[in-house]
């Protein structure tokens, strides 16, 4: 990961920047409720190999810093959210775009139970997320 920001330095046209983007936690957090009122029913399992990725990027990124072949310009996190009608959907929806991630039985019973009590009540997904702007 290292060598491949070393190469992106390279690639940059002299006012360019690199964007990083990610999540700031690889665990996102199921939430149950309305705009005003919300509860976390539970949150998806992640397996070791995605943690595991993570963290190498986190530490490339420091690397890099620490070497100066980058300058963080800016640096923001924000909550990026994913809504589903029902436990089944959002639990389809996890298992067709995220390896190593789903929503396990529990937590997809807890959603399913705290709509049927709150129809009125949305279902999401809750990531927190950062953005870098770094600098050659």
């Amino acid at each position: 990961m290292v060598d491949a920001l070393c190469r992106s330095r390279d690639w940059l046209k002299a006012d360019g920047c690199l964007i990083d983007l990610r999540p700031a936690d690889p665990t996102p957090e199921v939430m149950v409720g309305s705009k005003d009122q919300s509860r976390s029913v539970g949150t998806l399992t992640v397996e070791t190999a995605r943690r595991q990725r993570h963290a190498a990027a986190d530490r490339a990124l420091a690397l890099v810093l620490d070497r100066r072949l980058f300058i963080l310009e800016e640096a923001h996190e924000f909550i990026f959210v994913r809504f589903a009608d029902t436990a089944d959907e959002l639990q389809d929806y996890v298992a067709s775009k995220w390896k190593e991630t789903r929503l396990d039985e529990i937590t997809h019973r807890r959603a399913a139970e705290a709509l049927s009590i709150r129809p009125d009540g949305r279902l999401w997904l809750r990531e927190e997320v950062a953005i870098r702007r770094l600098r050659p």
